[in-house]
């Protein structure tokens, strides 16, 4: 909830500002960046802007969807702080599409074709860090399943200790176990 709020607020204050005082004064940052102030009825490269109710249904549910994922399933810090800027982002641009009918987008670079907000950019680093949390996972997994298979082949020594935590409980190789029970 903390990463999800701290999103939307930011966005909310940096597009209030880009509305009252960046409209009137674009302003170059770091030779890099130009804040000034533009609306878009659309989503991500304009697309449907003469769909405005499709765009906040759809966003809506997105929203809740994506909010009751941790109702049913203990996230870790990382999985909670990037769906949280997924949500924050999702829910500040929603916001503005139902007070104005469009979005406040008021970053910019020279050779980027785009202009974005931090809604933007917070969906967009949320996104690529649930990918990269999946992806770190997913290894995770493969390396805890191969302990799996190397103790069920064998392969994992008496006294080993695994990622796993398994341990061979017996002290004796199948070879000494199956010449005592001769």
């Amino acid at each position: 909830m903390f990463w999800l709020t701290l999103a939307f607020v930011i966005d909310q204050i940096t597009k209030y500002i880009a509305t009252e005082y960046w409209r009137f004064n674009p302003t170059r940052l770091f030779n890099f960046f130009y804040l000034t102030y533009e609306t878009n009825k659309g989503v991500a490269f304009g697309l449907f802007s003469s769909s405005k109710e499709i765009v906040i249904y759809l966003t809506l549910a997105i929203i809740i969807g994506l909010s009751i994922i941790p109702l049913f399933k203990k996230l870790t810090f990382w999985t909670n702080m990037f769906l949280g800027f997924i949500i924050g982002g999702a829910l500040g641009n929603v916001v503005d599409r139902i007070r104005f009918g469009y979005v406040v987008d008021f970053i910019t670079m020279p050779y980027w074709p785009t202009i974005y907000n931090l809604a933007d950019f917070f969906i967009l680093v949320g996104g690529i860090g649930i990918g990269l949390v999946l992806l770190w996972r997913r290894d995770i997994g493969d390396q805890r399943n191969s302990e799996r298979e190397r103790l069920e082949i064998g392969q994992i020594r008496s006294g080993e200790s695994t990622e796993l935590d398994f341990k061979d409980v017996h002290s004796e190789s199948d070879k000494e176990w199956r010449d005592k029970s001769k």
